[in-house]
């Protein structure tokens, strides 16, 4: 019976996660939300190898897919709108995701899952810089939903294994980033130091 439940529950993780996507698409499209596409299309061929890795081992396979489907249509969707840069984080970025790739490429399943999940954090970073030098432009609502997904995706797990559990747990480090970095950057530009420079009027004449 509970394996029946936390099937039902993480199928559920995972519309839940993908229907975060919808408002994401539609700030885009209004140019009211401004994300990095490096990160989503790195995150889309990483969920992809984690998607199919647990599939392989008969894992929690379901918030993967619903990831699959979502970052490579933003990838794309910020590809058609110019939405784009690519930089020295962006390049160190895609190095540390190869190396993970690596350990995939000549590893078994499981340790392909444990290093796609990682990569999927690493491959963030673009979006975090991003955050912190926009944190207006980063939808912290949403990654509250993708949060939320992922929680019940981690407590669904059938067992306290690495192919049930391990994929959830670092998508979870991964929006509790983001939405972190984008606190403190906001409570950064509304520290009293910051608004009183924008606020002085700078050094007054003296009449005589």
């Amino acid at each position: 019976m509970w394996t029946d439940l936390s099937g039902h529950t993480q199928l559920i993780a995972g519309i839940i996660g993908f229907c975060a996507y919808i408002p994401l698409t539609i700030g885009i499209l209004r140019n009211t939300t401004r994300q990095s596409f490096a990160a989503f299309f790195l995150w889309g061929l990483l969920d992809s190898i984690a998607m199919v890795s647990a599939m392989l081992v008969g894992g929690n396979f379901w918030l993967a897919a619903s990831n699959v489907a979502g970052a490579f249509s933003i990838a794309g969707l910020l590809l058609f709108k110019r939405q784009y840069e690519w930089t020295r984080t962006e390049t160190i970025t895609c190095w540390m995701v190869a190396g993970c790739l690596l350990i995939w490429y000549t590893a078994g399943h499981t340790l392909a899952l444990v290093a796609s999940s990682v990569a999927v954090v690493i491959a963030g970073i673009p979006q975090m810089a991003h955050t912190w030098r926009n944190p207006q432009q980063t939808p912290v609502a949403i990654y509250g939903v993708w949060l939320t997904a992922n929680v019940l995706s981690f407590v669904a797990g059938k067992t306290w294994t690495v192919n049930e559990r391990f994929y959830a747990a670092c998508s979870i480090v991964l929006c509790l980033s983001v939405m972190g970095i984008a606190w403190l950057s906001r409570l950064r530009r509304r520290s009293p130091a910051r608004t009183s420079e924008k606020n002085d009027p700078g050094p007054r004449r003296r009449n005589l």
